[in-house]
C-alpha cells in the first residue's frame, strides 16, 4: 500500500505538512517513532546469563569444604562459603534464625477468623472418630476364636451365667418385696374398716350372712326335690 499517494487523495500537502488542510500549525508535523524490537531479550527483562551459574558453584564449594577422612565423620572445614552465608546472614534483616529476618520487626496479632460455621465438619470428624471406634468392636468371629483360648472363652461363659442369675435374683427379690408391700397394705386397710366398723354394721353384715346360708339351703333342698321327682318319673 502507498500510504503517501493514499494521503495526498486525501488532501494532505506532502511532507513536513501537517494532516491539516490549510494550517501547519494543528497536528503532528514528524512521523511517530515507533520502537522495533531486534534482539533476543524478553519484555521488560534481560535474559539470564547461562554461563555463571552460581548455585552449582555454591554447591560445589560445600562439597569440597567436607572432610570424609575418618571413618563414619562428616566434617565441614570451610564455613564462609555462598551458603553458609545465607544461613548466617549478611545484614539486619537476613537470616533464618528466631529473632532475626523481616518478620523480626512485625508485632505478632491475632489471626483472622473466618465466618463460616464449622458445625458440619465436626459432625463428619464424629462420626469418622465414632466409625473407628466401632471397627474394633466388630470383629470376626474367627479373629476372635484365632486370638482366645477354651480356658478364657469357658470363664467368659461362667461370668455372664453369674451375671445373669445375679440379675434374676435381683428381680425375684423386687418382686418379693413388692408382693409383701401390697399383702401388708391389705391387711392395715381390713385392720382399719374392722376397727371403724359400729355395732349396726356388725349387726347388718350377720344378718345378710345368715340369709345367704338360708338361700343357699333352701336352693340345696329345691334341687333334690326337683331331682327325686325326675327319678320318679323315669320309674
Amino acid at each position: 500500500m502507498n500510504a503517501h499517494a493514499l494521503l495526498t487523495s486525501q488532501g494532505w500537502r506532502g511532507t513536513g505538512h501537517s494532516l491539516h488542510p490549510t494550517s501547519d500549525h494543528t497536528g503532528l508535523s514528524r512521523p511517530l517513532l515507533v520502537s522495533r524490537k531486534d534482539n533476543t531479550l524478553g519484555v521488560g527483562k534481560k535474559q539470564h546469563r547461562t554461563s555463571d551459574m552460581w548455585w552449582m558453584n555454591a554447591f560445589d564449594s560445600s562439597l569440597k569444604s567436607l572432610d570424609t577422612s575418618k571413618e563414619g565423620q562428616v566434617v565441614q572445614t570451610n564455613t564462609s562459603g555462598s551458603l553458609d552465608m545465607v544461613k548466617k546472614g549478611g545484614g539486619k534483616y537476613v537470616g533464618t534464625d528466631v529473632g532475626k529476618g523481616l518478620y523480626a520487626c512485625f508485632v505478632r496479632g491475632e489471626c483472622l477468623s473466618g465466618t463460616i460455621e464449622e458445625t458440619k465438619v465436626e459432625a463428619v470428624s464424629e462420626g469418622a472418630e465414632s466409625e473407628e471406634s466401632e471397627r474394633p468392636k466388630k470383629r470376626r468371629k474367627s479373629e476372635r476364636a484365632e486370638e482366645d483360648t477354651k480356658e478364657e472363652r469357658r470363664a467368659r461363659k461362667l461370668a455372664r451365667r453369674a451375671a445373669r442369675a445375679k440379675k434374676t435374683a435381683a428381680k425375684q427379690e423386687k418382686a418379693k418385696k413388692k408382693a409383701q408391700m401390697i399383702s401388708k397394705t391389705e391387711d392395715e386397710d381390713k385392720e382399719s374398716t374392722a376397727k371403724t366398723e359400729t355395732k349396726e354394721e356388725r349387726k347388718e353384715r350377720r344378718r345378710l350372712k345368715k340369709l345367704a346360708k338360708e338361700a343357699e339351703k333352701n336352693y340345696i333342698t329345691l334341687s333334690e326335690k326337683a331331682k327325686k321327682k325326675k327319678r320318679r318319673k323315669d320309674s
